[in-house]
């Protein structure tokens, strides 16, 4: 009998076999997303594969009660190539807008990061060489190696480097830990963010996700 790590590890083999067939691949998922039991947004994850290249898009926006108080929204993109089994990002763009801000970051990758761009354009100078920054990963992409079974990605989000470190649970759950935890733009190593949790069950996706962020969690169930 498949437990749900077996059958997890069982999709992954299934997708590499259909890559390397030239198949296509799709999943969705649809969130709910509360914190202290209220909610306050939507969340939608989609990854398409097809043959050797992956997009993969993450949109989140304001809902229930408090909308009219909180207003938010945000776009990720990442687009790239799969090589031995890992998702290695090409293009990533990501779109941010609350009542007081807008904020767009743009980067691309070979092995290394060739590019960040912020607009508005950023004024610090970067605490941190990007130029030797090898085989980092967009965030949305890291997600997506840890489910596809790496322990450790290096991501950058555009502020950020740092490292995702996996770790199961007694119930084959994953535990990400952020560690080398830098702010590009800032001096200070202050990390706000404490852990992720996926909760994994019959798909690729999982079927919820919570983010430790300061004192909060924030709980996406799937719909």
């Amino acid at each position: 009998m498949f437990t749900r790590l077996s059958l997890n590890k069982f999709i992954v083999i299934f997708i590499i076999f259909v890559i390397n067939t030239s198949y296509a691949n799709n999943f969705s998922a649809e969130y709910k997303v509360s914190t202290t039991g209220i909610k306050i947004g939507n969340f939608s994850w989609s990854l398409n594969i097809n043959d050797n290249i992956y997009q993969t898009e993450i949109n989140l926006k304001n809902s229930g009660i408090f909308s009219p108080l909180y207003k938010f929204e945000g776009r990720y993109l990442s687009a790239g190539v799969i090589e031995n089994n890992i998702f290695k990002t090409q293009n990533y763009k990501q779109f941010w807008k609350t009542k007081k801000k807008t904020k767009v970051v743009k980067m691309s990758f070979d092995n290394y990061l060739i590019e960040l761009s912020q607009d508005p354009i950023e004024r610090e100078v970067a605490r941190v060489n990007l130029k030797e920054l090898y085989l980092y990963h967009d965030p949305i992409t890291s997600f997506i190696n840890i489910l596809n079974g790496s322990d450790e990605v290096k991501t950058i989000d555009g502020r950020r480097i740092y490292t995702l470190k996996k770790k199961l649970d007694n119930s084959d759950n994953i535990v990400l830990k952020i560690e080398d935890y830098i702010n590009i733009w800032a001096d200070h190593k202050r990390n706000d963010l404490k852990k992720i949790e996926f909760f994994i069950e019959n798909d690729f996706l999982p079927y919820e996700i919570l983010i430790h962020f300061k004192e909060r969690v924030f709980k996406l169930e799937r719909i």
